[in-house]
């Protein structure tokens, strides 16, 4: 397939592949995403922008024959499915192991402006090593984020084969770990992985393939990239 293709709609796009597929999408913005606060597994709400990135969401899918929803108990993640959920009349599953990685006595703290050097230091530690590194107070790092998740990536392809298309809404750092367990990645390619809340994935099972499609203003025309994006790309 070429590096990037257009669509009239995601179906289209769904009805070319020819098989059933794992739709895979962020919660939109957050009240904490806004202002730059920590916010780990803290339950916070969408805010105005998160919002309208759900609605973009919803038109996006609104064509799509789903027949499962998968989200975290987080209400962020909740909001985000919620409009798809009723407008399709699909109950939401909501998962615990789906909930972002905690990060422990810095929830809530900023990201950028710490009361002393100790935080400072700390959250600078976990930023070189997420991979490793658990931050104090529960904390977690990658590996245990991705051991919680492997069982529901191997639940929610069983959806995909057994029932149909199936949406996903998770958590940035969740979200890398069920990428690195669906492509087969390393830890450090799947923390290179970037999700976006105005980004959605397909992965395709049979051709083991992803797909990635940035969620534009309902009527726009979809663009298609194998592939998926990386921390710091455009």
């Amino acid at each position: 397939m070429p590096n990037s293709q257009t669509y009239s709609s995601l179906q289209e796009f769904l009805d070319r592949l020819q098989e059933n597929c794992l739709l895979l999408a962020r919660h939109g913005e957050s009240d904490w995403n806004s202002i730059d606060l920590i916010q780990g597994q803290q339950d916070r709400p969408l805010n105005p922008a998160g919002y309208t990135q759900r609605k973009n969401l919803f038109f996006l899918l609104q064509p799509v024959t789903l027949v499962r929803i998968f989200t975290s108990t987080l209400q962020r993640t909740i909001q985000t499915a919620q409009p798809i959920s009723e407008g399709k009349k699909i109950p939401i599953e909501r998962m615990p192991e789906l909930d972002e990685a905690k990060l422990g006595v810095l929830e809530g703290k900023n990201k950028t402006f710490f009361s002393d050097d100790f935080y400072k230091k700390m959250y600078q530690s976990f930023l070189d090593d997420e991979i490793n590194v658990m931050l104090p107070g529960g904390g977690e790092n990658l590996k245990m984020v991705d051991m919680r998740i492997a069982q529901p990536v191997t639940m929610f392809l069983d959806a995909v084969a057994s029932s149909g298309h199936t949406l996903v809404v998770g958590h940035r750092n969740v979200n890398k770990m069920i990428m690195r367990n669906l492509l087969g990645l390393s830890f450090e390619e799947g923390y290179q992985v970037e999700h976006k809340h105005n980004c959605l994935y397909v992965y395709a099972p049979k051709i083991r393939q992803i797909f990635f499609t940035r969620i534009g203003n309902p009527g726009t025309i979809i663009e298609i990239e194998p592939g998926y994006k990386k921390i710091d790309s455009t």
